[in-house]
């Protein structure tokens, strides 16, 4: 049954898509190709890629006000951030040939790597970002891929500790307080 908007609702949602008007929609799906396409080379593990997109959406795209960014549900799991919007959109974009995973599943050695057809479909999105921001990308996801799993999952409990509260493993990850030392 179909429902008639009330005037107010009708002007509310019309406030909506004004306020939109010029900005650049980034999707879920937009964010794991993005961070797939930011350097030319695949992403080692799951974990990895769960905590790139997270950083991706955390500390570099949440600021720009330009875009109007469709928010990943990240929650705290098993392993740090997660979110299921993004492992469905994983499967998604493996079954209609966007991205291939190739290794052992949901080990380091499962790797996650764009297939030409998902290249072509993100080219343009991501040519479309501002210089500064495609560089910003770039140099965040190199250096992600550098500080590898584990790297990566104590710079995440460290600095988001909400997210740790469910993790088996945080306990391998803990606090480093450091001291004076003896006097």
């Amino acid at each position: 049954m179909s429902e008639i908007l009330k005037y107010n609702k009708l002007e509310k949602l019309k406030e909506l898509i004004e306020s939109m008007k010029g900005k650049t929609i980034l999707t879920t799906k937009d964010l794991v190709l993005i961070i797939l396409y930011a350097q030319n080379k695949p992403i080692y593990g799951r974990t990895l890629l769960f905590k790139e997109i997270f950083l991706l959406y955390m500390e570099v795209l949440k600021d720009y006000n330009d875009f109007e960014i469709q928010n990943p549900n990240f929650i705290p799991h098993h392993y740090g951030p997660y979110s299921f919007d993004i492992a469905e959109i994983l499967n998604q974009l493996e079954w209609f040939g966007y991205i291939q995973r190739i290794g052992r599943k949901n080990s380091t050695s499962e790797k996650f790597e764009l297939t030409d057809k998902g290249k072509n479909e993100i080219k343009e999105t991501f040519e479309k970002l501002p210089d500064k921001l495609k560089k910003e990308i770039k140099r965040k996801r190199k250096g992600w891929d550098q500080l590898g799993t584990d790297g990566i999952l104590r710079y995440v409990y460290q600095n988001y500790e909400k997210y740790k509260e469910k993790s088996k493993i945080k306990n391998k990850y803990k606090d480093i307080i450091w001291g004076c030392g003896r006097a």
